[in-house]
């Protein structure tokens, strides 16, 4: 009820919202005239580019405009450096805050405000912020149109404000349309004049650079190659003769040094030579003759012989002159031909030149043509953008103006009662399960036989408040046995049954993990029903204090006797209290002593010991004990004692390996049929339990 009230006077003095919305179309062909590729220039709007126009819209950029536009800067609903004014549409809360703001804040008139402002660069980009978080810009699936709505506390103002959202956003992507396309078209001013004036000094450079090297631009006029033409004709001429000449001379020669003088003719005609050879021919066939006619050495004989051999001295002589002038003709053949290959090759040492230098004029025609292509290119792109023939149309356009809202989309008080009463009973269900869930506490005997691994013997009922004044559990339960106590003592003292002890008494340790979990009481109880039942009983107390369970049956605790030397002969002093004469009660402590004979010997005397061991949270004596004893039987408190206390508990008792019976849930709930695991216990815990409950059945 107080959360479903709290969220009525929440819808009631909320401050009142309203919104405005206006739409912007978009062409579906987004016109780029300053784009350089024709494609581009002109394309159909997809979801990316709509996509990006959001962004757009939603950019500091464009906002800080607006805001430039409206002057937002000195509207405090925008700018919160500003004194904020009174608003009509705010809620009472804010008009309280506001109104306990301004009686405690001291009076400040506009000069002073200004004074401490911050910079106009700060406070702009405040007013930035917070025009970006008042309003959204959203369309529908594919569309080309797009929504912004604006939420304000003021109708007129939104509806103002989203208007000039609409209509800014229109002309300020016209007015970025016609400046790019007017940089575009700077830019390319600039360039045809600078392309202009590149081309003009190139074309100066390849007149001057050719100039210089002597380059004909017409094959025709090339001189120094038709010189070279004739050239390598005489060179091929001269070389020929040089080696014509050269083979005449070798052969001639070869001829010479084989004695075969007469073949020299063959190489070269010689007339002189003829007519030797004629002679010779003559003289042979004359020698010939005279040979046959006389002897050998006959006159006429000798004198054939002297002219053959004096000829014969002749056409050598005539060879060797004629060898010599074969040596000179190829000399000088030879000397011919290196001439014009010397001058062949300067030729071609020049033309070698002449080619280099016409690879770097063809340099600067290939650059001059880019140059001039580049020149073309952006004399088109200027004509295609000349600004004379009237500004770009718009890509976008206003679709809708926005209406001036006459209720506010915030609060509405059906709405904001049911979500917040929703909402309220939620946060209560989680807060009560997470409180459970962090509630460790033991409730129920299934939580307590999780931990122990033994079953719990009983759950005894919370009956504190039944017990008379000055009364203690052990009276209790001899004057009610019929009580839910007293039938709990009697089922936890049957538990003795279950101890496995053939020779004398059996001890039983009672033990807790915190104090307060009423283990006093149980000891004197669990005493009573044994009592009751004729048994010989024994109550060990090692608490000498007010709380003990002497000082609960009304027995000081008398001085110790000191122990005999002899075991069997142990003297131990046992107290019977004139009201309670069937029970006897030991006051024992922890000393460096072995408490072993002390149990052997109270074995010996009783049917059943009971031990109320101290708590295991203030004193260690209950683990040493535990190594004497038949059984222990852990009592715990429901919805006091812990998890973590029992389970350390548990760890300690481990150290001597006890016997431990079971456990008992003490001071319970019982619900009027007698179950006591789910009274006292947490929401959560009840619902699980009435679920395993349900399904157990």
């Amino acid at each position: 009820m107080g959360g479903l009230v709290l969220t009525v006077l929440t819808a009631v003095f909320m401050t009142r919202v309203y919104v405005a919305s206006s739409a912007i179309v978009f062409d579906r062909n987004d016109a780029r005239p300053y784009e350089a590729v024709e494609e581009l220039r002109k394309q159909e709007r997809d979801k990316s580019v709509m996509e990006t126009e959001l962004d757009v819209i939603k950019s500091r950029v464009f906002v800080g405009t607006v805001v430039d536009a409206l002057d937002l800067v000195s509207d405090p609903d925008y700018n919160t450096y500003l004194p904020r004014r009174d608003d009509e549409n705010e809620g009472g809360i804010s008009l309280l805050v506001s109104a306990t703001t301004k009686f405690f804040a001291p009076k400040q008139n506009p000069d002073m405000v200004r004074s401490r402002l911050v910079s106009k660069s700060v406070q702009r980009d405040r007013a930035i912020s917070a025009l970006l978080g008042s309003f959204t810009v959203d369309r529908n699936g594919d569309s080309l149109a797009m929504t912004i709505q604006v939420r304000q506390t003021r109708a007129l103002k939104a509806a103002a404000i989203a208007d000039a959202i609409a209509q800014h956003y229109v002309d300020w992507t016209a007015k970025l349309t016609d400046e790019a396309t007017k940089n575009t078209i700077d830019y390319l001013r600039g360039q045809a004049r600078e392309l202009g004036s590149r081309i003009a000094a190139m074309e100066r450079e390849i007149a001057a650079f050719s100039a210089n090297r002597d380059l004909t631009f017409d094959p025709k006029d090339d001189i120094l190659r038709s010189r070279l033409e004739l050239l390598n004709e005489q060179f091929t001429v001269a070389s020929t003769d040089e080696t014509a000449a050269r083979s005449k001379y070798l052969e001639a020669k070869a001829l010479i040094a084989s004695g075969d003088v007469s073949s020299v003719v063959r190489v070269v005609a010689s007339e002189p030579l003829d007519r030797l050879r004629t002679e010779q021919s003559r003289l042979e066939r004359l020698k010939a003759q005279l040979s046959s006619k006389f002897a050998k050495n006959h006159p006429l004989v000798a004198d054939a012989d002297a002219e053959l051999e004096a000829n014969r001295r002749m056409m050598t002589d005539e060879a060797e002159r004629i060898v010599q002038e074969l040596a000179n003709s190829a000399e000088v053949a030879a000397v011919r031909a290196a001439k014009f290959s010397t001058d062949v090759a300067m030729l071609q040492k020049q033309i070698q030149g002449r080619s280099l230098a016409e690879i770097r004029r063809r340099e600067l025609e290939r650059d001059l043509l880019a140059e001039q292509k580049r020149y073309d290119q952006v004399v088109l792109r200027l004509g295609d953008l000349d600004p004379e023939r009237g500004e770009h149309k718009a890509s976008a356009s206003v679709a809708s103006y926005a209406e001036v809202p006459t209720s506010p989309t915030f609060p509405k008080p059906a709405l904001v009662v049911v979500s917040g009463s929703m909402g309220s009973l939620i946060l209560a269900v989680l807060t009560v399960i997470i409180v459970d869930v962090l509630d460790d506490r033991l409730y129920r005997s299934n939580d307590l036989e999780d931990i122990l691994g033994r079953p719990n013997l009983v759950t005894v009922p919370r009956v504190t408040r039944h017990f008379r004044d000055g009364a203690s559990s052990f009276e209790f339960a001899v004057d009610n046995p019929s009580s839910p106590f007293g039938k709990a003592m009697r089922n936890l003292c049957l538990a003795w049954r279950t101890i496995e002890r053939s020779i004398g008494g059996k001890i039983v340790m009672l033990c807790s993990p915190s104090p307060g979990e009423g283990k006093t009481a149980l000891a004197l109880g669990m005493a009573a029903a044994a009592a009751t039942s004729n048994l010989r009983t024994v109550l060990v107390d090692f608490d000498s204090s007010a709380k003990g369970a002497g000082a609960l049956l009304g027995i000081a605790a008398p001085r110790l006797v000191p122990k005999i030397a002899d075991p069997p002969d142990l003297c131990i002093s046992s107290m019977t209290s004139p009201a309670h004469p069937r029970l006897d009660v030991v006051f024992a402590s922890f000393t460096a002593d072995d408490s072993g004979p002390l149990c052997s010997y109270l074995r010996k005397m009783y049917d059943l010991v009971i031990i109320d061991a101290p708590n295991l949270e203030n004193e260690e004596g209950a683990v040493w004990l535990a190594a004497h004893v038949d059984s222990i039987v852990v009592v715990v408190s429901a919805g006091h004692t812990t998890e973590r206390k029992l389970v350390n508990a548990l760890n300690r008792l481990s150290v001597n390996q006890p016997f431990i019976v079971g456990g008992v849930l003490n001071q319970a709930e019982m619900s009027e049929a007698g179950n006591a695991a789910l009274v006292n216990s947490g929401l959560w815990a009840q619902v699980k339990a009435r679920f395993r409950q349900k399904a157990t059945a």
